[in-house]
């Protein structure tokens, strides 16, 4: 019996960033890698002292950090799979939305965006906050339209938002 994979949902933009974070590791590492190989040499050449183990030290977690890093993202890009809007109506993974909080009435704007798109989002905007679709608030708004009334559980209680625009996400 065939295991099906995760899927990971992207925007376009949140593939490309994603990429573009790729590659950068990708250089970083292998500049890691020299030093790594640096600090091992160093090591090797008789001064044993703590100073060249704490460098070896530092060297090694940081390598290990980066590829950490690069497997994850590897990961996320060859199970991703690119939002397309299928109803502009409603509010799906990649849309921008205007929310009017009928409590404090303040309006503001948040960006849908997948669980693995939002640890890795580069911040176009500082005034819209992102919601990924496994929140809270994700979760109660996908699937609502223009004039419906969204009621978000939190440990405070609910609080209710009126869904004022949806459009995609710049």
């Amino acid at each position: 019996m065939a295991v099906e994979q995760e899927k990971f949902i992207l925007t376009q933009e949140g593939y490309d960033n994603i990429k573009q974070q790729l590659a950068e590791l990708e250089v970083d590492e292998k500049e890691e890698r020299v030093q790594f190989a640096d600090a091992v040499n160093d090591k090797a050449g008789g001064d044993d002292d703590d100073s060249d183990v704490a460098v070896e030290f530092d060297a090694r977690s940081r390598k290990e950090r980066t590829n950490e890093k690069i497997g994850h993202l590897r990961f996320v890009l060859e199970r991703a799979e690119i939002y397309t809007d299928v109803n502009p109506d409603k509010i799906d993974i990649g849309e921008r939305v205007t929310l009017w909080d009928l409590e404090t009435e303040d309006e503001f704007q948040l960006d849908v965006v997948s669980s693995a798109e939002v640890t890795t989002r580069i911040k176009t905007n500082p005034d819209v906050k992102d919601a990924s679709d496994d929140s809270p608030i994700g979760k109660a708004l996908l699937g609502k339209g223009i004039g419906d009334i969204v009621e978000v559980e939190t440990p405070d209680g609910i609080i209710r938002y009126a869904v004022r625009k949806i459009e995609a996400i710049p």
